[in-house]
């Protein structure tokens, strides 16, 4: 297991990649698969329109017909984080959640830069803000956020937790099919790894409980072969 996080720490990469790009106001907007979730991307639905004669609002709240404010602010943050500047991608996603707080790329998004940084509780707790926003429309999405959700609570050794998490991840990948861009099979292959570490984790716990009772009872005997402590002399007895 720490042989496989360290593999995956170096080679993962934002689980979605936001490719903003704007043809007379329109939106395109890709999904780049994480090398190990396999996912695949969904199509742009975006509509272009030309630009307004009045000059008007160039945004498009609901992404159809132009590009959200929530949208492009994504993509601010994907920028920065792709710099590697994380800092910079948290603040900027955490604006993007404010502006569409019921959407849950925002705090998926905020989680991966979170966990860029090594911070798993943060993280932890971004991902499980954007796995309680189950957005119909957005299913290849929530395979991201439970991937992600998964992945973390096994680096932070949570085993029953990451079963679980497989588990709901492997039953969401079966559910959107084969073209769905989501992978059961991998799922299926972390919670047989769990499960392996979950009976080492077992096994290892008997050696901790023996190595702790041999150091107890050495203790004990090594207490005993000492020589009893001198008493301290009684009072003189008056007369």
């Amino acid at each position: 297991m720490p042989a496989r996080s360290r593999r995956r720490s170096k080679v993962r990469v934002l689980a979605v990649a936001l490719a903003v790009g704007s043809v007379s106001l329109g939106l395109s907007l890709a999904l780049t698969p994480n090398d190990a979730a396999g996912q695949k991307a969904e199509p742009s639905r975006a509509k272009p329109r030309p630009p307004a004669p009045d000059g008007g609002d160039r945004y498009d709240p609901e992404n159809v017909t132009a590009i959200s404010q929530f949208m492009e602010t994504v993509g601010k943050g994907n920028e920065k984080y792709a710099a590697k500047d994380y800092p910079g991608a948290i603040d900027v996603f955490k604006k993007a959640i404010q502006l569409n707080p019921r959407q849950p790329l925002g705090p998926y998004l905020l989680g991966e830069a979170y966990l860029a940084t090594n911070n798993l509780g943060e993280a932890e707790a971004a991902f499980k803000g954007a796995e309680e926003l189950n957005d119909p429309k957005q299913q290849l999405v929530r395979s991201h956020v439970l991937f992600a959700l998964a992945d973390c609570y096994e680096r932070e050794k949570k085993w029953d937790l990451a079963r679980a998490a497989w588990q709901a991840y492997s039953d969401h990948a079966a559910k959107l099919g084969p073209d769905g861009g989501a992978h059961p099979q991998s799922g299926a292959a972390r919670i047989k790894a769990v499960d392996d570490w979950l009976k080492l984790d077992k096994q290892y716990e008997l050696v901790r409980q023996r190595i702790a009772a041999e150091k107890a009872d050495a203790g004990a005997s090594a207490d005993a072969g000492k020589p009893a402590a001198p008493k301290p002399p009684a009072p003189p007895v008056k007369k």
